[in-house]
């Protein structure tokens, strides 16, 4: 059954408050995109090159903002045309773990020292890698895309033949990237503490799916959650 803020259906202002609350979630949310599309794409016009910083590591540099301002818009775009779903997950810690995994690195600024050219090389092509999977993934998911433990659609096709969340994969992947380039201990610790927020996340939305599609199950048995073969 899916869950609305709704107090009772026959109220005359039933319809109105569940068109309000769909309304502000979607675009709550894809109001904060729009400001990372807008502040990355500042980012990249104003970027230059150091002086002392060979043509390889700036390109790679560049496709890992063009990659991650190509994920932002087509995120904006998915987030508010998206589809009703069909199923949620009850309780308040499934909607905590989905806001905390979210938008942990966007609000905890990483520390950055003096990354060196490699340093900076390997995690701009690790986040640019990890957005071109992004943008793969949600490319398949469409309408169906949630930032919530929800079901919309059973999607099993491209990427999601191999794994179930090609998503997380690819955001884990990016963020690893980002903590190669500044990298700490408090980085590394916050990047454990996310991979756990996320581990939750998915095993909420599997439960949700699980219930919703029946055929999810088979699904599950043959896909890896994560890394094919490992996990």
């Amino acid at each position: 059954m899916t869950e609305y803020p709704i107090a009772n259906a026959d109220e005359p202002s039933a319809s109105f408050v569940v068109w309000a609350w769909d309304f502000a979630c979607r675009v709550f949310p894809a109001s904060f995109f729009v400001f990372l599309l807008i502040k990355n794409s500042s980012d990249l016009v104003s970027f230059r090159p150091a002086p002392d910083i060979a043509s390889i590591h700036f390109s790679i540099s560049v496709c890992a903002k063009l990659s991650i301002i190509l994920f932002v818009g087509l995120h904006c775009i998915v987030f508010v045309l998206r589809l009703r779903p069909v199923e949620k997950a009850r309780g308040l810690l499934p909607r905590v773990m989905a806001i905390a995994g979210s938008f942990f690195f966007y609000l905890l600024a990483l520390p950055r020292g003096d990354a060196s050219r490699l340093q900076i090389s390997i995690g701009s092509f690790l986040v640019c890698s990890g957005t071109c999977i992004a943008i793969l993934s949600l490319s398949k998911l469409g309408r169906s895309y949630s930032m919530m433990a929800e079901a919309r659609r059973f999607v099993t096709k491209g990427v999601y033949s191999i794994v179930r969340h090609p998503m997380y994969l690819s955001e884990e992947v990016a963020i690893v990237g980002i903590v190669i380039q500044g990298f700490s201990s408090y980085a590394l610790a916050l990047f454990v503490i996310h991979l756990w927020i996320q581990i939750q996340r998915m095993k909420n939305e599997e439960a949700v799916l699980e219930e919703t599609f029946p055929a999810y199950g088979d699904y599950k048995r043959r896909t890896a959650r994560l890394i094919p073969h490992i996990y």
